[in-house]
């Protein structure tokens, strides 16, 4: 493709020459350089890329865009340029030309597809696999792009990026994947950092569909207050039905009633969007009552404008509830019987690492998911203890090198509704282990847990494991939380593999649970 192809989707790039050239690629990191890249030179938290522009160029660099803010012309930089006959573009803003060079590179693909957008603090993840279930049911092949997997129809895999929403490249690349697969719909975890203004990583997906979960006060340290987390999230219900090659398509907002914020989603809607609310409230368009409820599973009855019938579903809590609605609401939309969406999701057995259960035949329960804040600590045990005849043994850490303050207030939440906690490594980074704990410790033992019989400290996280399930006796429910999904546990040294599900699995197998 011509760079001049790819420019004219650029207003305001200043380039050096007008001559032209051909490119066989958009990196925005020195190391994937190819012969003939185009490389965007980003200055991040950790590692400006304005300081890699001479290794691009030694790997074969047509042309290189700069940011004006931080681009600073060297004699010996120009020199490179000159030898590597390449060409300098200066923009604004170098950040944001990822997405718009990415869309063009990939031939934009999301114009081919109908893209679904879901945003919220918590319950992305299962949202949006459960709605790529529940389209599928109705003949629909679907693609998606969540924290946990990546699927092109039916090739799905695990994403390790550890990105919930990766960069603009990965993006357009998957979608011009689901595209050439024929996919007819792409499902996107939309977050907040990938849809504020200083990213925009999802500028350029034209989406058809807006999903909204629910909001917190979370990230609050990226974001700056409540107000622009919630502004930023928003962002998603704003590019609603911008494609002009899709204005025979009606756009829907579709919004969690139960959240109090959720009118401000609406609001930020396009006003030729069709505006759905679900919940369990009662004026949601798209309502449920939950008829019944254990760590197993939750059966409620939906009511909506189309139709309404019972729904079963192999997740517990209200907030799966709410999740499994969010699937409903989009199906209906899209001309999808409630019957067919129900029979889906009822066989949907869990999300990877999101309330995942284990049954290897052992007499009490094991979920795994990936709670890893107070917050969400509250709202999974204050679903799971009225629902749990026996003991709650829960299994959990904190991230070294973030959020000291959260770590005691784990500890007393934990302890407020568990009866043994075994503390163990989450991510301890740099950060001494033990120290971590210790942190923990003092919420539990504020709360009245005592060392060595209403606490354990076991850094070993397998260790931890095998533990929580050899104390476990029928009827009890033990807990892992906080790593769910994720491949890896940092330390000091790097990351080293992880697969909580495996380790889980071969802890029971060695007390004789193998499965029936």
């Amino acid at each position: 493709m011509n760079l001049s192809h790819l420019l004219a989707h650029l207003p305001g790039a200043q380039v050096s020459t007008t001559a032209d050239t051909a490119i066989t690629g958009v990196s925005y990191d020195s190391r994937q350089v190819q012969p003939g890249h185009l490389f965007v030179a980003i200055k991040g938290y950790h590692v400006d890329g304005h300081h890699y522009i001479a290794q691009a160029l030694a790997s074969g660099a047509r042309a290189i865009i700069v940011d004006q803010r931080h681009y600073q012309p060297t004699d010996a930089l120009q020199s490179a340029l000159a030898q590597a006959q390449a060409l300098l573009i200066i923009v604004p803003d170098s950040r944001l030309t990822l997405s718009p060079l990415a869309a063009a590179w990939y031939q934009f693909p999301a114009q081919q597809l109908r893209v679904v957008g879901i945003t919220g603090t918590k319950g992305k993840s299962t949202t949006t696999a459960l709605v790529s279930c529940a389209l599928e049911c109705g003949g629909l092949t679907t693609g998606m792009l969540t924290t946990v997997d990546f699927k092109v129809g039916p090739r799905q895999w695990p994403n390790t990026t550890r990105q919930s929403t990766p960069e603009a490249p990965e993006v357009q690349a998957l979608l011009r994947e689901m595209a050439d697969a024929d996919c007819a719909y792409a499902v996107l975890e939309a977050t907040s950092h990938a849809l504020s203004p200083t990213w925009k990583r999802l500028a350029d997906c034209a989406f058809d569909i807006a999903v909204f979960t629910n909001i917190t006060h979370e990230h609050l340290d990226y974001h700056g207050s409540f107000e622009q987390y919630r502004s930023d999230k928003a962002q998603l219900f704003a590019m609603l039905g911008q494609s002009a090659q899709k204005s025979q398509h009606t756009p829907y907002a579709i919004v969690n009633a139960d959240d109090p914020n959720h009118r401000f989603f609406l609001d930020a809607a396009p006003a030729h969007a069709q505006r759905l609310t679900y919940g369990l409230h009662p004026n949601a368009d798209i309502r449920a009552t939950i008829e019944a409820a254990s760590p197993a599973g939750t059966r409620f009855h939906v009511q909506s404008p189309w139709s309404h019938g019972t729904v079963q579903i192999q997740l517990p809590g209200a907030f799966n509830v709410a999740n499994a609605l969010a699937a409903v609401s989009v199906a209906l939309t899209q001309g999808i019987a409630l019957d067919q969406v129900a029979q889906a999701l009822a066989t949907v057995t869990g999300i990877r690492g999101r309330m995942q259960r284990i049954d290897q035949g052992q007499p009490f329960g094991l979920i795994i998911d990936y709670a890893h804040n107070p917050d969400s600590f509250t709202q999974v045990l204050s679903m799971l203890r009225p629902i749990t005849a026996g003991r709650i043994i829960i299994v959990f850490g904190s991230a070294g090198e973030r959020d000291r303050a959260k770590r005691p207030l784990q500890g007393a939440i934990a302890a407020q509704y568990c009866d043994l906690l075994i503390l163990t490594d989450e991510d301890p980074r740099r950060e001494d282990r033990e120290s971590i704990l210790a942190d923990i410790a003092a919420g539990a033992e504020q709360a009245g847990k005592q060392r060595g019989s209403g606490y354990l400290a076991i850094p070993d996280r397998s260790e931890a494991i095998t533990t929580a399930l050899s104390i476990a006796e029928a009827g009890d429910l033990v807990l892992l939380l906080g790593k769910g999904h994720e491949t890896s546990i940092e330390y000091a040294d790097g990351k080293h593999p992880w697969d909580e599900v495996a380790t889980a699995q071969a802890a029971l197998r060695g007390l004789g649970y193998h499965g029936r």
